[in-house]
């Protein structure tokens, strides 16, 4: 009689398994998806810790995840067996819906599959200094829809990835070596070859700037108030701004030292008779 009893409850739990067999298992399929795809992350980003940088493996994981996460929802979809509506009719109607939505999301989508050739194509990296649009800055951030920079004002700008991906960028960090260029005037009476030798001089005692290739100064041409000069210096990517920030004392130190006065405009006013 109690062996009847508990085979009764067992049969009673079968039938009822059984009838809500089909929402148990797309459950299951979801929860399963949700545990693979967070220990797959995981896995991704153990292994690719030291071999990719930060945002590529933060980027593949999400990209993973979401993945797994739609094909959980497909099979539970599928397990569902709604009456009346078979799965050939779910994906065309998905088909759909999916067109319609990617016609709303044209712009996200492009953004998406942008930031996915940025991360495959690297053509800067987190901590690189790059000008988009006269927009000048440091990357801080890459994902898969836009990308972060911060300016040297110190505030942050958000840009698109397919307005990166399809515009020319400039990237300054990836350059070994930069050059620096500045223009000024010597007034006539001043011996031109003095100031070149001493200006000379003067860069190579500085550690930053390269000395092949070596620095040059030489005329451009005559104006009204002396002689136009220019100056060229190169010096390594990371040390550019020393150097774009520097060069120009460096040349009005050198021109205290000979005593050149500064080159105003010069006007000749004569008295009509």
């Amino acid at each position: 009689m109690i062996i009847y009893f508990y085979l009764q409850i067992l049969q009673n739990i079968w039938d009822y398994f059984r009838f809500y067999q089909n929402y148990i298992e797309a459950i299951l399929a979801i929860i399963i998806a949700i545990i693979t795809s967070r220990q797959l992350t995981k896995i991704i980003r153990r292994r690719l810790h030291e071999k990719a940088p930060i945002h590529v493996i933060r980027n593949i994981s999400k990209l993973v995840n979401y993945i797994i996460i739609l094909i959980g929802m497909a099979i539970a979809i599928r397990q569902l067996e709604i009456p009346g509506v078979q799965f050939t009719e779910l994906l065309i109607a998905g088909g759909f819906i999916g067109i319609v939505i990617g016609l709303a999301a044209q712009q996200t989508l492009s953004n998406f599959f942008s930031g996915i050739l940025l991360i495959i194509e690297r053509p800067f990296k987190i901590g690189d200094f790059i000008n988009y649009n006269n927009n000048v800055g440091m990357v801080t951030d890459i994902g898969l829809l836009s990308t972060k920079v911060q300016s040297f004002e110190g505030f942050f700008i958000r840009i698109p990835n397919n307005e990166l991906f399809n515009s020319p960028v400039i990237n300054y960090s990836s350059s070994i070596a930069r050059l620096v260029r500045v223009q000024f005037t010597v007034p006539f009476e001043i011996d031109i070859k003095k100031v070149i030798e001493i200006l000379l001089n003067k860069f190579n005692q500085q550690w930053y700037i390269l000395i092949d290739p070596p620095p040059v100064v030489f005329p451009v041409q005559f104006l009204e108030n002396g002689i136009q000069m220019e100056a060229r210096a190169w010096t390594a990517g990371k040390t550019w701004f020393q150097l774009y920030s520097s060069i120009a004392s460096l040349i009005e130190e050198t021109l205290k030292e000979l005593g050149v006065p500064y080159s105003y405009p010069k006007r000749i006013i004569s008295e009509l008779k």
